[in-house]
């Protein structure tokens, strides 16, 4: 929205003026010692933001030990970073990490915008906090950004706002959710799923400021103690890393995923680090675990090779793959829209087309990896 797109006797206010809030925080979360992916992420749209806004850009780590972190997030582009550092924050429990996240926030600094991870932890931890500092989450973002908005009722303009996108309406549509210029809070919070956003280039010559804060810890914010911390129980693949992602679409349940499967046994027996995925309508149907789901609501991926077999390219699919380096789709359809966002497609029954791929792949053939 330009000046222009609103009345010249329209009321304007700037967001950090009418909240008393300044700056962007991003949450960074920690497992174990380690900094996971979606707060290195989430360093990107928070330094763009920040630079918009002409402010700086501030990460928090909750943690029992947050060893070279603070290091690792000033490299990605944090202007300072906040530690929280106790013994008894080892396993995430909601109630400490709520009240060390929403005690800075309120006794100490209060940004703009908050971005958190839509992690486990994150979608746990954000309307905790929320709650108690009077704001409001967006979850699952597919993008950030900021600008201003005209409300027409009372003719008055907010500049620099959170413009936070989310699919909606059966992820359909892409809705941008801003907050109610009659009823302003801070920060304005928002989610994104891992994978979404790219970590941008870390700097090792940035420097920026470490400060410690320790909250006003109160009886009962450890009540509930871990005793223990076990992992597993089921499949889970990290589709993030793999050079190869083949992926199937309700059709190729017919045959219970066997071509593809076919198809990736080949291509790891020629030393690539390949995977296989499937839609939501794939899942859904019980074709495949849902931790091999791509998309809005499974895995966020960008891979050098994607392939996508009976896939037809809904929006909430689409959006976890297409920064992919390069698409190639198999479908009956040639009209739908994976085959036509594809950079090589094929017309044609996978049952036929996949067996003669796995038979070039045998015979040496790797995408060009």
């Amino acid at each position: 929205m330009a000046m222009s797109d609103w009345p010249e006797d329209a009321t304007v206010q700037r967001f950090s003026d009418a909240t008393s809030s300044e700056g962007v925080m991003v949450f960074a979360e920690m497992v174990d010692g380690h900094l996971l992916n979606v707060g290195r992420e989430l360093m990107g749209p928070g330094r763009e933001m920040a630079d918009h806004l002409g402010v700086s850009l501030s990460a928090i780590l909750i943690h029992h030990s947050v060893g070279d972190a603070p290091q690792d997030l000033i490299a990605l582009g944090a202007d300072k970073v906040i530690v929280v550092e106790d013994s008894r924050l080892e396993h995430y429990t909601t109630l400490p990490y709520a009240r060390a996240l929403s005690d800075y926030l309120t006794n100490v600094h209060r940004p703009e915008i908050l971005l958190m991870g839509a992690t486990t932890t994150g979608r746990d931890l954000a309307p905790r906090v929320a709650s108690r500092v009077d704001a409001g989450v967006t979850a699952d973002c597919t993008k950030l950004s900021v600008g201003p908005f005209y409300h027409r009722k009372t003719k008055s303009v907010t500049t620099h706002m959170l413009e936070a996108h989310r699919p909606s309406f059966g992820e359909s549509k892409l809705a941008c959710i801003m907050s109610n210029p009659e009823q302003l809070w801070a920060p304005a919070m928002a989610t994104a799923r891992p994978g979404i956003f790219v970590a941008p280039v870390s700097d090792s010559s940035r420097t920026g400021d470490v400060e410690a804060f320790t909250p006003d810890w109160q009886d009962g914010d450890f009540s509930v103690e871990v005793m223990d911390v076990r992992r597993g129980g089921g499949e889970r693949v990290d589709l993030g890393h793999c050079k190869i992602v083949v992926a199937g679409g309700i059709p190729c349940g017919q045959t219970g995923f066997r071509e593809i499967h076919a198809l990736v046994d080949a291509l790891k027996e020629q030393g690539l680090d390949a995977e296989w995925g499937a839609s939501r309508a794939a899942v859904d149907a019980g074709h495949a675990p849902s931790t091999r789901q791509i998309g809005q609501t499974g895995q966020s991926i960008r891979p050098p090779v994607y392939i996508a077999i009976a896939i037809s390219g809904a929006p909430q699919h689409m959006a976890g793959m297409k920064d992919s380096e390069r698409i190639i789709a198999v479908n009956t359809d040639e009209s739908c829209t994976m085959l036509q966002s594809a950079d090589a497609a094929i017309v044609g029954d996978y049952r036929e087309v996949i067996p003669q791929l796995t038979e070039k792949v045998k015979s040496g053939f790797t995408f060009g990896l």
